[in-house]
Formats: C-alpha cells, structure tokens, sequence
C-alpha cells in the first residue's frame, strides 16, 4: 500500500466514503443489525468462521447500532462523526483482539491484498470498504487522537 494515510486529506476522504457506504447499505429494505453482521464476517469466511464465530458476530452487531445511531444523531449532534469513526476504531480493535494468532495472520495478509487490489477485484473493494487494514487503522487512530486528544478512544 503505497498511499499516504497520515495524510489528513486523505484520511477524511476514507473514512467520509466508509459512511456514505454504511448509508447505502442502510438504504437496502434487507439491511438489519443481523443482516450488517452476517455480511461482514461472510466478507471473509475463512477466517472468521471459526471457534470465536459468536464473538465476531456480535462485534459486528454493536458496530452496526453504533454507526447507525451516529448518523442519526449526525446533523443533531453539530455534524459529529466521532461517534462513527471510533466506533470504526474500536471494533477493529476489538477483533484483532478477538481472532486467535492465525486468524490474525490469515486476516492481516487478506487486508493488505484487498487494499492493494481494489480497484480490480470487487471483492477486494468490498473488504476494503467495511476493514481497516493495520497502517490505515494505525492512521485512524493517530488523526482522530490529533483532532480529539489522546486517549479519546480508549
């Protein structure tokens, strides 16, 4: 991955494009808290499909509520997008903390093929679209504790 994600400009063009996604995935009449969870780990079923499955599933789960009510809450709140962006954070957090130590080999190579591949392959878009490979998580976390403070998502 040869982008620049400490790059502010193009850190909020990511992470504005991720909402606009969660939006139109919500504009689907299909779209539900289970639905959003089902699809995200059948993303990549190698590896979430495993021993720690119910975990993942509700990772999934609360990240969806938390997106959900982040934009709606959005024009309300002073257009406040913390609320998403740590909720995008924190989950990836959570599941690197989740997967055992081959899930999060097998996981961490699939991330960084699909950011490399996304303009070719549109399995790899959608990966990209709803994962945060390691330097683009390592990017959020680094502009939001700039912006925010540090700590703030602890």
């Amino acid at each position: 991955m040869n982008i620049d994600y400490q790059d502010r400009n193009i850190f909020e063009t990511d992470y504005i494009f991720r909402i606009q996604t969660f939006e139109q995935y919500l504009e689907n009449p299909m779209s539900s808290q289970e639905h959003y969870a089902n699809y995200k780990a059948g993303l990549v079923p190698n590896i979430f499909y495993g021993h720690n499955m119910a975990e993942v599933l509700l990772l999934f789960r609360s990240e969806f509520d938390a997106v959900k009510a982040g934009l709606d809450r959005y024009e309300e709140d002073n257009n406040n997008d913390f609320p998403m962006l740590k909720s995008y954070v924190n989950t990836e957090r959570e599941l690197r903390s989740i997967l055992d130590e081959d899930q999060l080999r097998d996981y961490t190579a699939l991330l960084e093929r699909s950011f490399d591949n996304q303009k070719t392959d549109a399995k790899a878009a959608a990966v990209s679209r709803f994962f945060l490979s390691t330097p683009i998580l390592n990017s959020y976390i680094f502009q939001i504790e700039k912006i925010f403070g540090k700590g703030i998502l602890d």
